[in-house]
């Protein structure tokens, strides 16, 4: 058989062919239809079941991201929140430790002052203590000096000399007749 007799045969010239089966009329359709049907079951086994298995998988991922997404906010927020009330704390914190810091500052300024105006205090009295002191030695000296001046005047006016117990005895007179 040549070339020419197989496409004769195949292209259906005599209305027997495998060629009426291939005619794109209503066996086309037909054919359409078995193959779609024997094809189906494969196809759902090996191509759409795993399809669908796979996005129901995707899906089933996604949703766990999701909610691990969520749960990770709902975390930073939490610790966020947690942050920020360290922070307002250490902040009171800081602002007590330092008011506590002024105020025992203040006291030991007052204690200070407390004690420096009783030490003035007392060195004026340690002073008006001296001063007085001074005064009185001051003025013992100067009668002792002023007795033996008039002393020395009586003796040059009367010419005569004091004994030494005569002398004790004038000064003690005139230190008693100052005195009062």
């Amino acid at each position: 058989m040549n070339h020419l007799s197989l496409f004769t045969v195949l292209s259906g010239e005599g209305g027997n062919g495998i060629a009426s089966l291939l005619d794109v009329g209503q066996s086309s359709m037909i054919w359409t239809v078995l193959i779609f049907v024997i094809a189906l079951p494969l196809m759902w086994k090996f191509v759409f079941g795993p399809i669908a298995m796979a996005l129901e998988t995707r899906e089933e991922q996604a949703r766990e991201a999701a909610a691990a997404a969520e749960e990770a906010r709902r975390e930073i927020e939490r610790m966020q929140a947690s942050i920020q009330e360290d922070l307002e704390s250490a902040r009171r914190e800081a602002a007590e430790q330092v008011n506590a810091a002024k105020a025992r500052a203040a006291d030991r300024e007052k204690e200070l002052l407390v004690a420096a105006k009783e030490e003035a205090a007392k060195e004026r009295a340690r002073a008006k203590a001296d001063i007085d002191q001074s005064l009185v030695t001051a003025r013992e000296i100067l009668r002792q000096e002023a007795v033996r001046l008039g002393i020395d005047v009586a003796q040059q006016v009367i010419s005569r000399e004091f004994s030494s117990s005569d002398q004790d005895r004038l000064v003690q007179d005139f230190q008693a007749k100052i005195e009062n």
